[in-house]
């Protein structure tokens, strides 16, 4: 399809996506000239261009640069301009999972599956063996806050750990030597059709894997030749238990080993250690380097990340969009403050997404003592009849909760009573992260 060493110039159709960007990274490390387009400004566009990597993000065809390898993603819609224009001047668009394949086709690939869980224990996994072994990219579905990038690189890696999507079937891509599933929940329906579709390509994805290591609550969709199942259950393969919080960090036990730290909170990030250090074993990694490696992991933004904490108010930023990863949101809070009330600030993510699990998200955020919703974020897609997050709050079962606009978000962040709030969502809800914090902080000062 193309060979890598011979590629000068990328231009990158979405170059802002987490996953893009590190694509963009790791190109741009090698030497070859990458510059792309974004709809908006973000963090990581202003990284990339501090990084040297131009960005524009006015669609037009004079930033193009002519014979280049051109990527782009499936959240880009079909009807920008850069497709036809490329394609008259005799181009071909490949989608990032195609270039990803490449990257990947010739080292020993692990790669990381699942509805929630797989950036973190992507991120784990990097961390582990970039530490103890050293010699081991990563492709990261998020910004390791020990690294300060979804990237790491590495000149002659023996290992690459990459982030495996299924949004668009991308995972189908990837050759892996290790597969990693940690959950497998319904998401993507707009793709998909119907859980049990989505559950077929979970299937062809682990297929495709040397060695299957799978969390053991859905252990039971697949069947592997070569199949080692973590949990805290008796049967499992690797297992975790003695899971406790000492000082506001998360101690546990993993087969043999005893007191494991993990500065990460939630009994769901304790698993998805544990689908991390599964691999370390398969790998025969040296088990004291490995428990090290784990208590020096400093947490990927927007994954439970602590963003103010005070005598009076905790403020934590999560990217959690699905029912599942929300509750988990909620539970590792209430571990963690346990006598404190607990707010939920979200933006639903996707009309689609939003309709298919309406009582799945109207359930997990009624957990909470208080709610704002903003509006949904489309990305994508354009709006669906009868969808909202008007609607959806009309569903909550709590008393204390309401619907606001992005204007007036931080006012009414400022008013809730509960100590502990939490800002959940994959959309551009972590623009007001930073205001809300500082706004807490003001506050505070003022008191």
């Amino acid at each position: 399809m193309m060979n890598l060493k011979e590629i000068k110039t990328i231009y990158m159709l979405g170059i802002g996506g987490i996953g893009m960007s590190a694509l963009a990274r790791f190109f741009h490390r090698q030497g070859v000239n990458v510059s792309g387009y974004d709809k908006t400004p973000s963090v990581l566009t202003d990284e990339l261009i501090q990084e040297g990597i131009p960005v524009h993000f006015e669609e037009s065809i004079y930033d193009i640069p002519k014979g280049a390898l051109y990527v782009y993603t499936p959240a880009i819609p079909s009807d920008h301009r850069a497709f036809e224009y490329v394609k008259h001047q005799g181009g071909t668009w490949y989608k990032r999972s195609e270039v990803l394949e490449e990257v990947t086709r010739n080292t020993k690939t692990i790669a990381i599956a699942g509805t929630h869980g797989k950036t973190t224990t992507t991120a784990i996994t990097a961390h582990l063996l970039h530490t103890v072994a050293g010699n081991c990219s990563a492709f990261v579905g998020g910004v390791m806050t020990g690294y300060g990038s979804n990237l790491i690189a590495a000149d002659d890696p023996m290992h690459i750990v990459v982030e495996a999507d299924e949004y668009d079937r991308s995972f189908l891509r990837l050759h892996p030597n290790i597969a990693v599933i940690t959950s497998l929940d319904p998401d993507h329906l707009d793709v998909y059709g119907s859980f049990e579709e989505m559950k077929k390509d979970y299937r062809a994805f682990a297929a495709r894997a040397e060695l299957l290591i799978v969390n053991e609550k859905v252990a039971t969709e697949f069947e592997h030749s070569n199949k080692v199942v973590y949990g805290k259950q008796e049967g499992a393969d690797h297992r975790f238990f003695d899971v406790r919080v000492e000082n506001g960090s998360f101690v546990f036990s993993f087969d043999q080993q005893q007191n494991l730290h993990l500065a990460l909170p939630g009994a769901h990030n304790v698993e998805n250690a544990s689908a991390a250090l599964s691999v370390t074993a398969a790998l025969r990694l040296e088990e004291g380097e490995v428990a090290e490696a784990l208590s020096s992991f400093a947490g990927v933004k927007r994954r439970f990340e602590r963003v103010y904490s005070s005598d009076h108010k905790v403020v934590i930023d999560d990217y959690a969009h699905h029912p599942e990863e929300i509750k988990a949101a909620i539970d590792a809070a209430r571990q963690l403050y346990p006598t404190k009330k607990l707010a939920v600030v979200f933006q639903p993510h996707l009309f689609s997404r939003t309709r298919d699990l309406e009582d799945g998200f109207a359930s997990s955020l009624s957990l909470a003592d208080e709610v704002i919703l903003i509006p949904i974020y489309p990305a994508r897609e354009r709006p669906i009849e009868g969808v909202s997050s008007a609607h959806l709050l009309k569903k909550l079962t709590l008393k204390t909760k309401q619907l606001v606009e992005k204007s007036d978000l931080v006012l009414a962040v400022l008013s809730l009573s509960a100590e502990v709030v939490l800002i959940l969502g994959a959309g551009d809800i972590d623009r007001f992260v930073d205001p809300i914090a500082k706004a807490f902080e003001q506050e505070h000062h003022v008191d």
